[in-house]
């Protein structure tokens, strides 16, 4: 009887009142509708925060009583204030947003701010800030990169168009510029490849082939450059790439095809002088052929004479002659240090300029246009001296820019 009491007051103890349950049932579920808020709020507050630090990088609070809402509020706040033009409140905003976090997003927006108000240095400073915490950032590379080309720091431009590029490998201004720098810095073959590149995507880029075009005229490789730079002036007209293209028939003795370009180039606009002298230059060339032929007897009984040997003490006084008011007139452009090139031009007996061409490019394209620039602006020249007994003469004179740093 013992054991039967005790197994009787455990049933009983373990016997649950049927009016409990209900009480019970509300108060797991308030329990459990409790605790899925409380994990739903979390989880919200973690994705909050995954999101900001995604979007304002790596944080660094100057005042642990300010927080993230307060840094995005400035931040919204100043990009409407640059929208609506309100650049002093813009700055003011960023400058607190920054405060609380180092934000590229803010640095890119203080620099554009600063470029349009015309202050370069601070736009240069902050861009390079943006740069610092997102080295990848397409828009500040791409600015900085322009402003060092703009400047012609090739080098400089270089590396942050290549940054840009490279995150925007698609963008052909982002492209076409990094190719130009590689061009001006000596990297012609990587240029190259970029250009085609982007001819890939846009066949009928005129600025592509002019660029390969020209080149392969700076290297002589004028049967390379040419169908470049045929299809460059096809899109669009160019009086300069339209000369390259001049040139090229020209030094590959196309006559006729030269001087039909300069022809258009002067049709274009007449007073351009170097297609001036290379249209004189082919028409010389064609009546000293035709009068070749004429010459010719059926019978070949009387040979043209060969013209005598030059005086080389004659012609080296001629070109002491002309070589200060060469020189004179020669402006080499900024960024010129150590380049150097050769123009190849014919002066007649009366001193008169009949042919300027490039003989040898320095690679750097304002630098070569400056060179055949110096030597139009010194004609008329003296005439040949008598004693040389020619009709005419071919000078090559070089352009060497060279200042030593201090």
């Amino acid at each position: 009887m013992l054991f039967k009491k005790e197994f009787d007051i455990d049933k009983e103890f373990f016997e649950e009142d049927d009016t409990k349950r209900p009480k019970k049932r509300k108060l797991a579920l308030k329990v459990f509708v409790a605790v899925l808020f409380v994990t739903f709020f979390i989880l919200c507050y973690s994705a909050f925060t995954f999101n900001f630090n995604m979007r304002f990088g790596n944080l660094n609070f100057a005042k642990p009583d300010v927080t993230l809402k307060e840094a995005q509020n400035f931040f919204f706040e100043a990009v409407k204030n640059y929208d609506n033009g309100e650049y002093d409140k813009a700055i003011e905003n960023l400058n607190k947003q920054l405060e609380i976090v180092d934000d590229p997003d803010a640095y890119n927006y203080l620099a554009k701010i600063y470029m349009e108000k015309g202050n370069n240095e601070l736009a240069i400073e902050n861009y390079k800030k943006a740069v610092e915490f997102k080295p990848d950032f397409f828009e500040p590379n791409f600015e900085l990169g322009k402003f060092y080309f703009s400047i012609n720091d090739y080098k400089t431009a270089s590396k942050y168009l290549t940054t840009a590029s490279n995150s925007q490998p698609d963008n052909i201004e982002a492209l076409s510029l990094t190719a130009e720098t590689y061009k001006q810095t000596g990297r012609a073959d990587e240029a190259i490849t970029i250009f085609e590149k982007i001819l890939e995507e846009e066949p009928e880029s005129a600025i592509a082939n002019a660029k390969i075009g020209e080149i392969y005229f700076q290297r002589l490789q004028y049967k390379k450059a040419i169908p470049y730079l045929e299809d460059s002036i096809q899109t669009s007209f160019e009086e300069n790439v339209a000369m390259e293209l001049a040139k090229c028939y020209f030094e590959l003795n196309a006559l006729d095809s030269a001087k039909n370009i300069a022809e258009e180039i002067l049709a274009e606009n007449k007073d351009n002088k170097q297609a001036q002298s290379l249209k004189r230059a082919a028409e010389y060339k064609m009546g000293l052929s035709k009068n070749e032929v004429k010459e010719q007897a059926p019978l070949q009984k009387v040979q043209k004479q060969e013209p005598e040997p030059l005086n080389s003490k004659l012609v080296a006084e001629y070109i002491k002659e002309i070589e200060l008011s060469i020189k004179t007139n020669w402006t080499p452009p900024v960024g010129s240090n150590l380049k150097k090139a050769s123009v190849k031009f014919t002066v007649n007996k009366d001193g008169e300029l009949v042919s300027n061409v490039l003989f040898s490019s320095s690679g750097m394209a304002d630098f070569d246009k400056s060179a055949l620039d110096a030597i139009e602006m010194s004609k008329p020249f003296p005439p040949l001296p008598d004693a040389l007994n020619r009709d005419s003469l071919d000078i090559v004179f070089t352009f060497d820019f060279n200042v030593s740093e201090p």
